[in-house]
């Protein structure tokens, strides 16, 4: 089985990518290393581009007609970055995405896997998986706009899509071959680390 992975030189992708390696399944990664690093793609296949760029995505599928699925972990993640630059936030993830699918369905790739958040839930203690939803930022709204668009367009066309919704993810690849990478972290763990650090509460 072969799958492709779009922001696959990201934290999560490049992990993503690992976990489908040590499983024999072979990986075909798209990252334009806007976030991702270069030295989590080593010795993998790897192309260097947008997720939007149509001819890339058909080059991708006549190199390697034996992909079976994609993984979508190609997007903008930072909270506070996406309440300063909504409209970047809207392009990337969800404006791209859209692109990103019609490439897949006119490929003929009818297996999507998308890396969504559980920042689309209402915040509060005990959430499950039919919490409501009311996602608090520009960044969690496009996670959210984006699930829909997967539920419309899996209504009408032969996609077949599926969303995980997750916290937080925190740590590297067990084997170390990626991890989180930035020198100041939003996410819930490093901002709690680094306010240790500093002394704050």
């Amino acid at each position: 089985m072969k799958v492709l992975i779009t922001g696959g030189a990201g934290f999560i992708g490049s992990t993503v990518a690992a976990a489908c390696l040590d499983e024999g399944i072979d990986v075909v990664v798209l990252d334009n290393l806007s976030a991702g690093r270069a030295e989590f793609v080593e010795g993998r296949t790897w192309y260097r581009g947008d997720i939007a760029d149509g001819e890339l995505i058909d080059r991708i599928f006549a190199e390697h007609p034996d992909i079976h699925a994609t993984v979508g972990c190609a997007a903008k993640i930072v909270v506070p970055e996406s309440v300063a630059r909504p409209l970047h936030y809207y392009t990337e993830n969800v404006t791209k995405g859209l692109a990103l699918l019609g490439h897949l369905v006119r490929n003929g790739c009818e297996r999507f896997l998308f890396s969504s958040s559980a920042a689309i839930y209402e915040p509060g203690q005990g959430i499950t998986e039919s919490s409501p939803l009311r996602p608090a930022s520009p960044y969690a709204r496009t996670k959210a706009h984006f699930e829909n668009v997967l539920e419309d367009v899996a209504a009408g066309t032969p996609l077949r899509a599926v969303s995980l919704r997750y916290f937080n993810p925190i740590g590297c690849d067990p084997e170390f071959r990626s991890g989180l990478q930035v020198r100041r972290p939003t996410h819930a763990l490093g901002v709690m680390i680094d306010a240790f650090h500093e002394g704050r509460p």
